[in-house]
């Protein structure tokens, strides 16, 4: 089920990025029809692009509801609550792998290094 969720959520992806290009451009070969007086074919491309839009909208959705999916599955998985975004003795403190708000927060390194072999001013 993993694999056909996350093939239904690539393909979401790629037809939700390329079906308003295809949209854009059977609107504007309808206005050109229209403006060239032939009516019947204007009349043909803007129930094309009509169905397009449709289809986009699908698309959009399955492609949410298959990323909430995907998002549950991670979260269900066990990976400690985190959703599978923690890292191995993390942190504790949103940017503290980059040198922010060294605090004794959980996971900072020993003698206050953050793990990172650099050393704190508040430590030293």
């Amino acid at each position: 089920m993993r694999a056909t969720v996350r093939r239904l959520l690539a393909w979401g992806v790629v037809l939700s990025l390329l079906l308003p290009v295809s949209l854009s451009v059977v609107i504007g070969l309808a206005a050109l029809l229209s403006s060239l007086g032939d009516a019947a074919a204007a009349t043909a491309c803007g129930r094309m692009a009509l169905a397009l839009g449709v289809v986009w909208l699908v698309a959009l959705a399955a492609t949410a509801v298959a990323g909430g999916i995907v998002v549950l599955d991670i979260a269900e998985a066990g990976d400690g609550g985190d959703g599978g975004y923690g890292r191995a003795g993390g942190a504790g403190v949103a940017g503290a792998s980059r040198g922010h708000a060294r605090a004794s927060v959980g996971g900072a390194g020993a003698g206050g290094d953050g793990g990172d072999g650099r050393r704190d001013a508040v430590s030293e």
